[in-house]
């Protein structure tokens, strides 16, 4: 008895410093999930998601992400409600 319950302390220990060092490898992931148009993928392990392309049928890299990103040209300003502007006064105490 004594003798399991040291080695599933070294076990413990040995899986904490791994998971430190080397992390997770993702080895077992689902199969590919689409939802609100996105495709990924999860590791059944730690529970991260990796995106997916249905085209490719494989997963996708950072940098395949980022050129799917739109890019902001230019900024709009947010239309304000009129009658806003012309409650708000500095000198108004508000209660």
């Amino acid at each position: 008895m004594l003798a399991t319950i040291d080695m599933s302390w070294l076990r413990a220990i040995y899986n904490f410093f791994y998971e430190i060092f080397f992390g997770c490898s993702h080895d077992h992931l689902t199969r590919p999930f689409t939802l609100h148009a996105h495709s990924y993928k999860v590791c059944l392990d730690c529970g991260s998601q990796f995106p997916y392309s249905l085209d490719k049928m494989r997963l996708l890299h950072p940098w395949e992400i980022a050129k799917q990103q739109p890019r902001v040209t230019e900024l709009t300003p947010i239309p304000t409600h009129p009658q806003a502007q012309e409650d708000y006064s500095r000198t108004k105490a508000i209660a």
